[in-house]
């Protein structure tokens, strides 16, 4: 299984917008092989957000990720997701845990 928690700041000007495709994206992206997929917002520092995704393989992670290129377009070349996202980040930080059982 697979964690990933991305710590964002959004730009103000495009909260609105943010708000809206993240809402759309958890409603028409691949859920196969997700076992969690939640955004969440800093009630005191609204432009804050946290992603938590766990999935069952990097296969299915992947495949979650080109979903996101055919719904949102390409990626600037080195960066890991489509460029309408990324240039709605302030700042983003993706990090990948190990479960400890």
């Amino acid at each position: 299984m697979l964690t990933l928690m991305v710590h964002a700041k959004i730009k103000r000007e495009m909260l609105n917008e943010y708000l809206d495709l993240i809402r759309m994206l958890g409603r028409e992206t691949t859920k196969k092989g997700c076992i969690t997929y939640s955004f969440f917002q800093n009630k005191e520092e609204p432009a804050e957000f946290v992603l938590y995704e766990q999935w069952e393989t990097q296969t299915d992670l992947d495949k979650h990720i080109n979903e996101l290129f055919e719904i949102l377009g390409p990626a600037k070349p080195g960066d890991p997701i489509p460029e309408k996202l990324m240039s709605m980040y302030e700042k983003a930080k993706p990090v990948f845990y190990n479960i400890i059982e």
